[in-house]
């Protein structure tokens, strides 16, 4: 299930490499996420940052 989003930054730049997590926030939605990224990207216009789902697992027990 979908939990949220998170704002991850890549220290290898544009390259794929692992992404780490900006803080420990989970936003409710893309567009929060989105929001903070842009805040950012204008303090530090270089930094590659991006904002991934972050998905839980169903703990309610039923099997779906």
């Amino acid at each position: 299930m979908l939990v949220g989003f998170l704002l991850l930054v890549s220290a290898c730049g544009a390259d794929y490499c692992e992404a780490l997590p900006v803080s420990e926030k989970i936003y409710q939605t893309e567009e929060l996420c989105q929001a903070v990224l842009t805040k950012i990207h204008s303090v530090r216009p270089h930094a590659v940052l991006m904002c991934n789902e972050v998905y839980g697992e169903d703990t309610d027990g039923s099997d779906s």
